[in-house]
């Protein structure tokens, strides 16, 4: 009797192995590349959903989430052809937390359909002025093969974020 437990916890520690073995290795999400690590502080950051570390649900289901990921390669990222939603704040005025709370609902809710940035106007300046944004919040939606477009929050005299989900629709973003 032994023996035969014995052969049957070796062919199924052979047979786990074996397809543990055989699996595909985890692909690497390209955005990755002109991405790094977490980052709550830094002035350009990207809102990731992905796999919170170490947390699950009471089932053991692992549980996703916006993270905030540093942004390493601006120029690359907003040629690289992905669906940009850049929301400009400024790290100046703490008002701005309910909409950024919003603007990571639009990111988990908009997973893989939308890359959102978060760019801090004191800090990208030159860019504000490129895209001619006198106030923020604000939003530029950059899409490859089309002109980029701004939300013109300062010229509206009263918006939500529900306007910018109906701005967002208008663009082409479902």
């Amino acid at each position: 009797m032994k023996k035969r437990y014995l052969t049957l916890l070796i062919a199924i520690a052979v047979l786990s192995a074996f397809l543990c073995g055989c699996s595909k290795p985890k692909e690497t999400d390209p955005l990755m590349e002109y991405l790094g690590d977490y980052s709550y502080n830094d002035p350009a950051v990207c809102m990731v959903y992905e796999p919170i570390e170490d947390e699950k649900d009471e089932d053991g289901n692992q549980l996703y989430g916006i993270q905030y990921r540093k942004i390493t390669d601006f120029d690359g990222l907003k040629a690289s052809g992905y669906t940009l939603l850049i929301y400009f704040y400024s790290s100046m005025d703490n008002r701005g937390a309910a909409v950024t709370a919003a603007v990571e609902d639009i990111a988990a809710g908009y997973n893989g359909k939308l890359t959102v940035l978060m760019l801090d106007a004191m800090e990208y300046k030159d860019l504000m002025g490129q895209y001619e944004i006198e106030a923020v919040p604000e939003f530029v939606l950059v899409q490859k093969g089309r002109a980029d477009k701004v939300f013109g929050g300062a010229s509206r005299e009263y918006w939500t974020v529900n306007d910018v989900l109906l701005w967002l629709q208008e663009n082409g973003i479902a």
